[in-house]
């Protein structure tokens, strides 16, 4: 009996000491990520249509994501491990905490028709998370693909016209073009506010092309190829590679699809010193006679034409930056039409000392091929062109080729 009585206020004093450590120490785990605005959102629905979005009788998804606006809301479950503080365990320590930074809810509906309709509670409905609000929706379908709201405003926001959307009191309606939100300050997301109620959106996807000539991520140490660290520049990155067997220099400049969080709404994407901006690859290429494009994707038909770069017209280099600022409703890495017209229009009509063309490889897809020809002593540029959506826009790309040896750092 006595040993009982002992084994009872042995598991007491635990308990406590669990209870103590539990509200005392600071919790062992990284810090919560709370709801965007930093004040709760009252109650009630917001009830969703997005015309054109779906075909009938197929399932989509709505996925809602719900958090906490304050720390202390944030479920937590703290367990004691006896023997981690003395015997070491995983990471030394005497409480694990657990924390629900979030929680999801998820529907399947059947579209009757071309039209989604649902309802999105803003606070989570189920009573264990009751004050979890609204954080963000993600719908699933063959149409819109996934398309996000969750850009989070104080008040209705302010957005150019260039979007297509607009919020009004509590209603968000317009033409959406999901592939055109990266700009500031959508980010990708369709947004939110406290007030809204109601969404009444028609949905304009755009299947834009593929126009890939060289792919960084797909050269790897094993196949001989050597990259540098990432440069990071004010719009994008640059990546330097080689390749152990050949004398030839890439260095590919990728900018990005969705505006950073830090930019501000003026913001255009530079370039590395002495770098068109919009130029994508460039290429020291100083011998050989032939130089293929493995990683080729061109969908449909591309157009091609290039310049030599101390000739290349300051409204084409012009166009080029254009093409890689994220402008409102407009994908990352297209010109209008026009636009594109008027670059090709404005280039010198000169002889080249560069042959671009597809060629069709054995067993293969069709790739690029550059061929050298009598005359190559300065560097060129060659711009690709792929129309798409009904030929109202071009998905742009752009590459120089130069004839010397690269002079800087070598990645080993």
């Amino acid at each position: 009996m006595a040993l009982a009585s002992g084994k009872g206020i042995l598991g007491r004093h635990l308990a406590l000491f669990a209870h103590a450590l539990g509200v005392f120490l600071p919790v062992l785990a990284s810090e919560s990520t709370l709801h965007p605005l930093p004040d709760a959102i009252e109650p009630g629905e917001i009830h969703v249509t997005l015309r054109g979005a779906a075909i009938a009788g197929e399932d989509y998804a709505v996925i809602l994501e719900y958090r906490p606006w304050r720390e202390r809301d944030v479920r937590k479950t703290r367990h004691l491990r006896l023997f981690g503080g003395w015997m070491g365990g995983a990471s030394g320590k005497w409480i694990r905490t657990q924390r629900e930074e979030f929680h999801l809810r998820r529907q399947r509906i059947t579209a009757a028709d071309t039209q989604m309709d649902f309802v999105v509670p803003l606070r989570d409905p189920d009573p264990g998370y009751a004050s979890y609000q609204l954080s963000d929706i993600a719908v699933v379908g063959s149409v819109t693909g996934t398309l996000r709201f969750g850009r989070w405003f104080a008040g209705v926001p302010a957005l150019e016209s260039g979007f297509g959307i607009s919020g009004r009191g509590e209603v968000l309606c317009g033409i959406v073009r999901p592939s055109g939100l990266g700009a500031f300050p959508l980010r990708g997301w369709l947004p939110l506010w406290p007030a809204l109620r109601r969404v009444d959106l028609e949905v304009h996807p755009v299947a834009v092309p593929t126009v890939c000539v060289f792919e960084a991520s797909q050269k790897h140490h094993w196949d001989g190829w050597r990259q540098g660290t990432p440069d990071f520049w004010p719009g994008g990155q640059t990546v330097a590679l080689r390749h152990i067997a050949g004398s030839t220099f890439w260095r590919e400049h990728t900018y990005p699809m969705v505006a950073p969080a830090s930019e501000a709404p003026s913001t255009r994407p530079g370039s590395p010193a002495g770098v068109l901006s919009g130029v994508q690859l460039e290429i020291f290429w100083p011998e050989g006679g032939i130089l293929d494009f493995p990683e080729t994707r061109l969908d449909g038909e591309v157009e091609m034409v290039s310049a030599p770069v101390s000739s290349l017209p300051p409204r084409a280099a012009a166009s080029l930056a254009e093409s890689v600022r994220l402008r409102p409703g407009q994908e990352p890495g297209s010109l209008a039409s026009g636009e594109w017209e008027a670059l090709v229009d404005s280039l010198p009509d000169i002889e080249r000392p560069l042959g671009f063309e597809r060629v069709q490889v054995r067993g293969g897809e069709p790739q690029l091929r550059i061929s050298r020809k009598t005359g190559f002593n300065e560097p060129w540029i060659c711009i690709l062109g792929s129309a798409y959506d009904d030929n109202q826009r071009y998905r742009v790309i752009s590459l120089v080729v130069s004839p010397e040896r690269w002079r800087g750092p070598v990645p080993e």
